[in-house]
């Protein structure tokens, strides 16, 4: 897999403008890669609307696939911010515990998940970007997308599901509830303009996002906890 290329810097000064640039750069290709997928996304494009000279791009990310995997990488390091904390209360579940407590956990990781990516304006075009690879032949940051958000977060709640329901994680019917019970807020992230026309919503913030949640809860739990011995 191609990796983005390296970032090369005077030998004096330009560190903080280098870095806004970088950063300004990578929130521009993820809407305009979001939009129009990797193909047919422009270079010429990405530097006009972030401001900088096409040849910026080459200096910063060494290529067009560069750039791309570089999106998917500030993706998959602000999620892992976003969800350490409840990663860590997670952690701290192990058999001794209620199976209740299992549940909790796993709807811990789901509400921090749903504020992440649905309850922000900024990771709107995110969803776009990460929907790509569902569909597109070329999409460079598909093993990115699925090793460093993908496969964590599914392993982390497998081991959840199992013990909530006094089953292995590697069991396969562990891993079949593991990914219906993920997939349920996938069609929110994934399909979030269908969704919301059918909701007639605006977005998914505020009270809008809380109502979403507790129903994603009460159908976690319900299932989980229904299914425990």
């Amino acid at each position: 897999m191609q990796q983005a290329g390296p970032r090369r810097r005077p030998l004096s000064g330009g560190y903080a403008i280098g870095d806004e640039r970088r950063a300004k750069i990578i929130g521009v290709a993820l809407r305009v890669f979001g939009e129009c997928g990797f193909e047919r996304a422009s270079t010429r494009q990405i530097a006009r609307d972030a401001g900088v000279n096409p040849p910026a791009l080459q200096y910063y990310f060494g290529s067009k696939e560069g750039l791309h995997l570089a999106c998917a990488e500030h993706i998959a390091e602000r999620l892992a911010q976003a969800l350490q904390p409840s990663f860590a209360a997670a952690e701290s579940i192990g058999p001794d515990h209620p199976r209740s407590a299992a549940a909790d956990a796993l709807c811990g990781i789901m509400d921090a998940e749903a504020d992440f990516l649905l309850g922000s304006v900024q990771v709107e075009g995110w969803s776009r970007f990460i929907a790509r690879g569902r569909g597109e032949e070329s999409y460079p940051a598909r093993d990115v997308i699925k090793e460093r958000i993908g496969d964590q977060l599914h392993a982390r709640c497998a081991r959840l599901v199992g013990l909530a329901t006094a089953s292995p994680a590697a069991d396969p019917q562990t891993m079949l509830r593991t990914i219906a019970i993920l997939g349920q807020l996938t069609v929110f992230h994934q399909g979030r303009d269908k969704a919301l026309a059918l909701l007639g919503w605006p977005d998914f913030r505020g009270e809008r996002l809380t109502m979403l949640k507790q129903q994603l809860r009460a159908q976690t739990r319900a299932l989980l906890l229904g299914l425990a011995p």
